[in-house]
């Protein structure tokens, strides 16, 4: 759900599974701050903000049927407004989503008419499934949306109960280096209409591995300011944590394409699988 990493220039199948006791309608849990009042702020506009088809969705579809082909379960984790949930759900998986805001969902499933999405709000990183998945997806950056080590651990932990024997989870994740290496505020401006503009206003705390994101919205209705703060992983602290929760990493690349990584990779794509006993 997150916003995507500094530019170099100018800048749900049909189930039963309810993460951590929330159902449709039911009470959301209460976990990481500000994943919920991020979406609540942004659901309006967040098809604006992201393209919901074309080629990073093909080449998204494309990976994860490499991986594990269609009708596999999968879970996404920040689902949001179904911009890769819709896509997958037409290829065959069968999807669940978990988001913490209400207001995703309810766009999720305009956007999702015939139903073949099923989602529950909930904190991802208290997760907590009655069912087991082949594919556990968290994509745009969201596992950064967890603010400290214990909650991104805790969320691992989640990811290696929710995953099905012989199941993997993937990871798409800005390149941490994208953001350390910003030495100042900076400032990216992007269009969201013909007559609303986005200004993202960036601020990193390299001690903290913590980056502050303000999104501003311009348009007719006025100016909304809406904060958002991520904290990213190292790589190597990556892959602690996921052993820390009896998973290990399989692989990373540059995107979907599975392209190599460097320094100025924008993206990191990330395969884990259980731990062997």
């Amino acid at each position: 759900m997150t916003t995507e990493a500094p530019r170099q220039t100018e800048n749900r199948t049909n189930g039963s599974a309810r993460p951590n006791g929330a159902a449709n309608g039911s009470k959301p849990s209460r976990g990481a701050p500000g994943s919920s009042a991020y979406g609540e702020a942004l659901a309006d506009v967040y098809d604006s903000l992201y393209p919901t088809s074309g080629p990073a969705i093909d080449s998204m579809v494309a990976f994860l049927e490499e991986l594990r082909p269609a009708p596999a379960s999968l879970l996404e984790l920040g689902v949001g407004t179904g911009r890769l949930a819709i896509p997958l759900a037409e290829h065959g998986y069968r999807v669940h989503g978990v988001d913490a805001s209400p207001a995703m969902l309810a766009k999720l499933h305009e956007n999702d008419p015939t139903g073949d999405i099923t989602s529950s709000v909930a904190d991802f990183s208290a997760l907590v499934v009655e069912e087991r998945y082949d594919v556990v997806l968290t994509a745009l950056n969201t596992f950064f949306m967890l603010p400290t080590q214990e909650l991104q651990i805790s969320c691992l932990l989640g990811i290696h109960d929710a995953l099905a024997d012989g199941g993997v989870a993937v990871f798409e994740t800005y390149n941490p280096q994208n953001y350390h290496r910003l030495s100042e505020a900076t400032t990216q401006i992007g269009h969201l209409a013909a007559d609303a503009l986005l200004l993202d206003t960036i601020q990193v705390n390299r001690q903290l591995q913590s980056a502050l994101v303000v999104h501003t919205i311009l348009g007719p209705g006025g100016l909304r300011k809406v904060p958002e703060v991520s904290r990213y992983a190292w790589p190597a602290e990556f892959d602690v944590m996921a052993r820390l929760a009896g998973l290990r990493v399989t692989g990373r690349w540059a995107g979907w394409d599975r392209s190599a990584l460097s320094e100025l990779t924008e993206k990191h794509i990330v395969v884990v699988e259980r731990q062997s006993a």
